[in-house]
């Protein structure tokens, strides 16, 4: 069971808009002027929204400054307003008033737009989309982003970028978009790296640490554990900065942990993280979400006993500070514990209690609890109670699998606009240029005329220099077109690639699709009069069908990433024979009844550098074709022949020729077959390895895997 342990909406919070100085209360009467005492207010309600010494009335404080700033200030003030109002919403948000936060947050953003203060208006937009998506306004949510995503297109502001480019990236996480995210959160950071290790700015470097986290994250959520480490590494070395960014991180570092499955490291920032919480006991949803990543890893070991003392420890702290959402992530694991121990009537009345807000936080959660419902009533032997809450399961990850399918199209697509934009803007900002440069040149060439009727000697000359100047500005013209040229080129090539995957996508998909819904059908038909027996053979049959699509999908994912020009296979040591083991265990799956023999005669020492991912697709396809042409009561056997792989079956076709002509044929015919060697061959292409079949006059059917030396 995957949980969300904390609400992304307040780390985006504590990234945007942390200060770093000690709250302090201005003394006005010894200010001098009307501007200093505006100023002093400003400044304090900067220092009041960090929150360091965790004082419960800190954001009363806050909003009490902000007001006392807002009657102060003269009407025309638009732009101090807009900041006072800011800073009222801030004090909402964290006292958990989130329609009051919005409130004062479009108003701050109005009083921005009278007096057209772009970094207001940023800083405005920012914070209303993650309100925006607590608040399920998907409406508000788009124009905020709109708003946002015209500013980054048309500033050169760095400062304005570096906040723009991570909003940006947080609302397409929110969205699931994962890979748009990535990018406009690495845009950031490496815009934050510029100077996060030399400037004395310590805002500069909290932000930078948050982000990094957030980052990681995002990793985590692609399962990139690896990669999740990494960043967290980043941020670690400013975790002195703040107790709230030293906490997040090391939260964060025991979720990565118990994620990769090294529970001893986890163990230590746990240790560490409980430490630093007693100092200075800011924020103990920390300590929650360690301690339940923690108790979570146990529960998939099936080591209760070590589990209970994190999920007891995490209670603790949830019935002392009484979260809402805090209470509904310990609900959420303690009743899969109490299920998994046989407490099954304790679970179905904790599981109960969370449905509410599973319902509306997530489908996902809800589809989890779902199932650890029908395990409960399944313990309690209500065989028809379960039998609802799993046909709603059954359902709802159904509708799940489709949406994620959507959302991963729609990201890569996404992806492909947001570059394709960005190609236009750097194309249409050195029109301007080139256009301010033709610009001057007219000017230059009135003061040329005016200066030639004085001596024809230096008109000539001046015509001359006229002369080279256009030639250069026809030389720069000539290089952009020719730019433009290979610009519409890669664009060919990438609808070319985008209509091949979807003429892919269709004939691949739509036969193992159609299956599930027919299994799915014939389910919802006929689930009460199906014998028990008849049932799980029923349920196994359907999720080697789900396996399949999900198999086809990796397959054409895996293809897809091949075409793009960024993508570039990872060459490391593989161990053939494993890899091989493994696709055959999926083939034999597929073919159990038919009696399907394999045997895998590679060596256990066969390694090759190749990238692991490429390779499996390739030996799934090549192990698929040899089934489904082979004859499939006699052996299917795979050899090594120097750096070669030999995959050998009977069939009394004659296909060789027909299989070469797939292999090297790149046009798509979505009402054929062997779409499937196309990938092989094209993902072969990219490691440096030959396919080829022959067949013997014994009826012999060989396929060829070949590693090509490279080119020293």
């Amino acid at each position: 069971m995957k949980i969300l342990f904390h609400c992304i909406i307040r780390i985006a919070f504590l990234m945007i808009y942390s200060g770093i100085l000690c709250a302090q209360e201005p003394d006005l009467n010894k200010l001098p002027g009307y501007e200093e005492k505006i100023n002093a207010l400003i400044d304090s309600c900067e220092s009041l929204r960090l929150n360091s010494t965790g004082a419960a009335d800190t954001y009363v404080k806050l909003q009490q400054t902000a007001f006392k700033g807002l009657q102060m200030l003269k009407p025309e003030e638009y732009t101090n307003r807009s900041k006072f109002l800011f800073y009222i919403a801030i004090g909402n948000y964290y006292q958990v008033k989130f329609d009051s936060a919005q409130y004062y947050f479009y108003q701050s953003l109005d009083y921005a737009q009278k007096v057209h203060n772009t970094q207001q208006i940023t800083k405005a937009c920012v914070a209303l989309i993650p309100v925006n998506f607590q608040l399920q306004q998907a409406d508000k949510v788009e124009s905020c982003k709109i708003i946002l995503q015209s500013i980054a297109d048309t500033t050169h502001n760095v400062a304005l970028l570096q906040d723009l480019y991570y909003a940006l990236g947080n609302y397409y996480q929110q969205k699931s978009y994962y890979s748009t995210a990535q990018d406009y959160f690495i845009k950031s950071i490496e815009l934050r790296e510029k100077e996060v290790d030399t400037t004395q700015n310590a805002k500069k470097k909290f932000d930078y640490a948050i982000q990094c986290d957030m980052l990681s994250k995002l990793y985590l959520n692609t399962e990139m554990v690896d990669k999740s480490l990494d960043a967290l590494r980043k941020g670690e070395r400013f975790a002195s900065v703040s107790p709230n960014v030293g906490n997040r991180l090391l939260s964060s570092f025991v979720e990565a942990y118990t994620t990769s499955g090294n529970i001893d490291s986890a163990l230590y920032y746990d240790a560490r993280l409980e430490t630093e919480t007693r100092k200075n006991p800011m924020f103990p949803s920390e300590v929650v979400s360690s301690d339940l990543n923690i108790a979570i890893y146990y529960i998939n070991k099936k080591q209760y006993e070590k589990a209970l003392p994190f999920l007891k420890k995490a209670d603790s702290v949830v019935t002392r500070i009484n979260s809402p959402l805090l209470t509904f992530q310990m609900q959420m694991v303690r009743g899969r514990y109490l299920e998994e121990t046989g407490k099954f009537d304790q679970s179905i009345e904790v599981l109960t209690a969370a449905m509410p807000v599973a319902k509306q936080f997530s489908k996902e959660l809800y589809a989890n609890i779902l199932k650890y419902m029908a395990l409960d009533e399944k313990g309690n032997g209500n065989t028809r109670a379960s039998l609802q809450y799993f046909e709603e399961y059954v359902n709802l990850q159904d509708s799940l699998t489709k949406e994620k399918l959507s959302r991963t199209f729609a990201d890569l697509e996404t992806h492909y606009q947001t570059n394709e934009k960005e190609q236009q803007i750097q194309s249409l900002d050195k029109e301007n240029r080139l256009r301010l440069l033709e610009l001057q040149n007219a000017s230059r060439q009135r003061q040329l005329l005016i200066l030639g009727l004085a001596a024809l000697g230096v008109i000539s000359l001046l015509l001359y220099f006229n002369y080279r100047s256009k030639e250069r500005l026809n030389q720069t013209l000539n290089e952009k077109n020719e730019r433009l040229d290979q610009i519409n080129q890669h664009l060919t090539e990438a609808n070319e690639t985008k209509a091949r995957l979807f003429g892919i996508i269709g004939h691949d998909l739509r036969s193992p699709i159609s299956k599930i819904v027919q299994l799915l059908q014939l389910q919802k038909e006929n689930s009460e009069i199906l014998p028990e027996e008849a049932g799980k053979q029923h349920a196994e049959r359907l999720k080697k069908a789900s396996e399949n699509v999900l198999e086809t999908m990796e397959d054409l994912l895996i293809w897809s990433k091949s075409q793009m020009q960024s993508f570039n296979p990872q060459f490391v040591p593989v161990k053939i024979k494993p890899l091989i083991d493994r696709e055959i265990s999926l083939v034999k799956n597929q073919y159990e009844n038919e009696g399907l023999m394999i045997e895998n005669r590679v060596p256990e020492n066969f390694i090759q550098s190749s990238d692991e991912n490429f390779l499996t697709v390739i030996f799934r396809n090549l192990l698929q074709n040899a089934v489904r042409y082979g004859d499939k009561t006699k052996p299917v056997n795979i050899d090594v022949s120097g750096q070669s792989i030999l995959i050998t079956n009977f069939t009394e076709k004659e296909i060789a020729g027909a299989l070469n002509s797939r292999l090297t044929d790149s046009h798509v015919d979505s009402n054929i077959s062997g779409l499937g060697l196309q990938i092989a061959a094209d993902l072969a292409s990219k490691i440096n390895v030959h396919l080829h079949f022959q067949q013997e006059i014994s009826n012999k059917l060989q396929a060829t895997v070949s590693w090509v030396p490279q080119a020293v």
